[in-house]
Protein backbone atom coordinates (compact mmCIF):
# COMPACT_ATOMS: atom_id res chain seq x y z
CA UNK A 1 0.00 0.00 0.00
CA UNK A 2 1.33 3.41 -0.94
CA UNK A 3 0.28 6.77 0.40
CA UNK A 4 -3.28 6.86 1.72
CA UNK A 5 -5.34 9.49 -0.14
CA UNK A 6 -6.24 12.49 2.04
CA UNK A 7 -9.91 12.18 1.13
CA UNK A 8 -9.90 8.75 2.84
CA UNK A 9 -8.80 10.36 6.13
CA UNK A 10 -10.91 12.31 8.60
CA UNK A 11 -10.13 14.37 11.70
CA UNK A 12 -12.07 14.56 14.96
CA UNK A 13 -11.26 16.39 18.15
CA UNK A 14 -10.76 13.91 20.99
CA UNK A 15 -13.85 13.70 23.20
CA UNK A 16 -15.34 11.32 25.77
CA UNK A 17 -17.40 9.51 23.11
CA UNK A 18 -14.64 8.72 20.62
CA UNK A 19 -12.15 8.05 23.44
CA UNK A 20 -14.28 5.08 24.55
CA UNK A 21 -14.30 3.25 21.23
CA UNK A 22 -11.32 4.54 19.24
CA UNK A 23 -8.30 4.40 21.51
CA UNK A 24 -8.14 0.83 22.77
CA UNK A 25 -6.58 -0.75 19.66
CA UNK A 26 -4.20 2.11 18.80
CA UNK A 27 -0.55 1.03 18.83
CA UNK A 28 2.11 3.40 17.54
CA UNK A 29 4.92 1.15 18.72
CA UNK A 30 5.87 3.80 21.30
CA UNK A 31 4.53 3.00 24.76
CA UNK A 32 4.91 6.57 26.01
CA UNK A 33 2.87 8.06 23.15
CA UNK A 34 0.20 5.36 23.41
CA UNK A 35 -0.05 5.86 27.18
CA UNK A 36 -0.46 9.62 26.75
CA UNK A 37 -3.29 9.15 24.27
CA UNK A 38 -5.13 6.54 26.32
CA UNK A 39 -4.63 8.02 29.81
CA UNK A 40 -3.66 11.71 29.68
CA UNK A 41 -4.83 13.42 26.48
CA UNK A 42 -8.47 13.87 27.48
CA UNK A 43 -7.48 15.07 30.96
CA UNK A 44 -5.04 17.65 29.53
CA UNK A 45 -7.72 18.77 27.12
CA UNK A 46 -10.25 19.28 29.94
CA UNK A 47 -7.60 21.34 31.78
CA UNK A 48 -7.21 23.50 28.62
CA UNK A 49 -3.53 22.58 28.30
CA UNK A 50 -3.72 21.05 24.83
CA UNK A 51 -6.05 19.74 22.12
CA UNK A 52 -5.74 16.28 20.63
CA UNK A 53 -6.96 15.68 17.09
CA UNK A 54 -7.63 12.09 16.02
CA UNK A 55 -7.09 10.94 12.44
CA UNK A 56 -9.32 8.12 11.19
CA UNK A 57 -8.90 5.82 8.20
CA UNK A 58 -11.75 3.45 7.41
CA UNK A 59 -13.35 4.16 10.81
CA UNK A 60 -10.16 3.11 12.59
CA UNK A 61 -7.86 5.39 14.55
CA UNK A 62 -4.81 5.88 12.34
CA UNK A 63 -2.97 8.59 14.25
CA UNK A 64 -3.20 11.66 16.41
CA UNK A 65 -1.64 15.05 16.96
CA UNK A 66 -1.72 17.02 20.21
CA UNK A 67 -1.23 20.78 19.93
CA UNK A 68 -0.59 23.45 22.56
CA UNK A 69 0.34 27.13 22.69
CA UNK A 70 4.04 27.99 22.81
CA UNK A 71 6.39 30.92 22.23
CA UNK A 72 10.03 31.65 21.48
CA UNK A 73 11.47 34.27 23.83
CA UNK A 74 14.12 36.16 21.90
CA UNK A 75 16.50 36.79 24.81
CA UNK A 76 15.96 33.80 27.07
CA UNK A 77 15.81 31.21 24.27
CA UNK A 78 18.57 33.00 22.34
CA UNK A 79 16.73 32.96 19.02
CA UNK A 80 19.15 32.91 16.08
CA UNK A 81 19.59 36.45 14.72
CA UNK A 82 18.57 35.27 11.23
CA UNK A 83 15.08 34.67 12.63
CA UNK A 84 14.54 38.11 14.20
CA UNK A 85 11.73 40.11 12.61
CA UNK A 86 12.86 43.57 11.50
CA UNK A 87 10.85 46.34 13.15
CA UNK A 88 9.18 44.01 15.64
CA UNK A 89 9.85 44.77 19.28
CA UNK A 90 7.98 41.81 20.76
CA UNK A 91 9.96 39.95 23.45
CA UNK A 92 8.59 36.62 22.15
CA UNK A 93 7.11 35.20 18.96
CA UNK A 94 3.98 33.00 19.03
CA UNK A 95 4.17 29.29 18.22
CA UNK A 96 2.03 26.20 18.06
CA UNK A 97 3.72 23.30 19.85
CA UNK A 98 3.32 19.81 18.49
CA UNK A 99 3.19 18.18 21.91
CA UNK A 100 2.63 14.68 20.52
CA UNK A 101 2.26 13.14 17.05
CA UNK A 102 1.92 9.42 16.45
CA UNK A 103 0.69 7.05 13.75
CA UNK A 104 -0.49 3.49 14.31
CA UNK A 105 2.45 1.23 13.47
CA UNK A 106 0.31 -0.72 10.97
CA UNK A 107 -0.20 2.49 8.97
CA UNK A 108 3.18 4.20 9.31
CA UNK A 109 4.98 5.34 6.15
CA UNK A 110 1.67 5.97 4.32
CA UNK A 111 1.47 9.76 4.61
CA UNK A 112 -0.61 10.04 7.80
CA UNK A 113 2.16 11.85 9.72
CA UNK A 114 2.43 14.40 6.91
CA UNK A 115 -1.36 14.76 6.90
CA UNK A 116 -1.39 15.47 10.64
CA UNK A 117 1.47 17.94 10.28
CA UNK A 118 -0.42 19.71 7.48
CA UNK A 119 -3.32 20.12 9.92
CA UNK A 120 -1.01 21.99 12.32
CA UNK A 121 0.36 24.10 9.46
CA UNK A 122 -3.19 24.96 8.40
CA UNK A 123 -4.04 26.05 11.96
CA UNK A 124 -0.89 28.20 12.05
CA UNK A 125 -1.52 29.89 8.71
CA UNK A 126 -5.30 30.24 8.76
CA UNK A 127 -6.26 30.03 12.42
CA UNK A 128 -7.70 32.87 14.48
CA UNK A 129 -4.34 33.83 16.04
CA UNK A 130 -0.99 34.92 14.71
CA UNK A 131 1.59 32.14 14.69
CA UNK A 132 5.16 32.64 13.48
CA UNK A 133 6.51 29.14 14.22
CA UNK A 134 5.50 25.57 14.81
CA UNK A 135 7.69 23.99 17.48
CA UNK A 136 8.39 20.37 18.40
CA UNK A 137 10.63 18.40 20.75
CA UNK A 138 11.11 15.40 18.47
CA UNK A 139 12.01 11.94 19.58
CA UNK A 140 15.30 10.74 18.13
CA UNK A 141 13.41 8.40 15.79
CA UNK A 142 11.45 11.34 14.30
CA UNK A 143 14.33 13.79 13.68
CA UNK A 144 14.66 13.02 9.98
CA UNK A 145 10.88 13.36 9.46
CA UNK A 146 10.89 16.90 10.89
CA UNK A 147 14.16 17.93 9.23
CA UNK A 148 12.83 16.86 5.83
CA UNK A 149 9.77 19.11 6.34
CA UNK A 150 12.02 22.09 7.16
CA UNK A 151 12.18 22.17 10.96
CA UNK A 152 15.44 23.61 12.28
CA UNK A 153 17.14 24.39 15.58
CA UNK A 154 16.76 28.18 15.85
CA UNK A 155 17.63 28.57 19.54
CA UNK A 156 20.45 27.61 21.89
CA UNK A 157 18.50 24.45 22.71
CA UNK A 158 19.29 21.44 20.57
CA UNK A 159 16.10 19.80 21.74
CA UNK A 160 13.33 22.02 20.38
CA UNK A 161 13.00 22.47 16.62
CA UNK A 162 11.03 25.15 14.80
CA UNK A 163 9.35 25.54 11.44
CA UNK A 164 9.20 29.19 10.33
CA UNK A 165 5.67 29.76 9.08
CA UNK A 166 6.76 32.82 7.08
CA UNK A 167 8.92 30.51 4.96
CA UNK A 168 5.98 28.12 4.52
CA UNK A 169 3.59 30.96 3.62
CA UNK A 170 6.02 32.32 1.01
CA UNK A 171 6.33 28.88 -0.58
CA UNK A 172 2.54 28.59 -0.79
CA UNK A 173 1.87 32.04 -2.29
CA UNK A 174 1.13 32.01 -6.01
CA UNK A 175 3.34 34.08 -8.32
CA UNK A 176 0.39 36.26 -9.26
CA UNK A 177 -2.66 37.35 -7.37
CA UNK A 178 -5.82 35.32 -7.75
CA UNK A 179 -7.82 38.29 -6.44
CA UNK A 180 -9.86 39.80 -9.33
CA UNK A 181 -9.86 43.18 -7.51
CA UNK A 182 -6.08 43.45 -7.58
CA UNK A 183 -6.01 44.42 -11.26
CA UNK A 184 -5.51 48.04 -12.13
CA UNK A 185 -9.07 49.25 -12.80
CA UNK A 186 -8.00 52.68 -14.11
CA UNK A 187 -7.24 51.36 -17.59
Amino acid sequence: MGSIPEKALSIELLNARNAKYALYSFDSGDEELDDFLKNDALIEQKLLLSRTHLCFYKDRLAGFITLAADSIRLDKDKLDASQHIDGCDYPAYPCILIARLAVDKRLQKHGIGHYLLSLAIGFALEGPLGCRYISVDPKETALKFYEKIGFRYWTKSKRRMYLNMMDVAQQLEPDESLDPWSEDLSQ
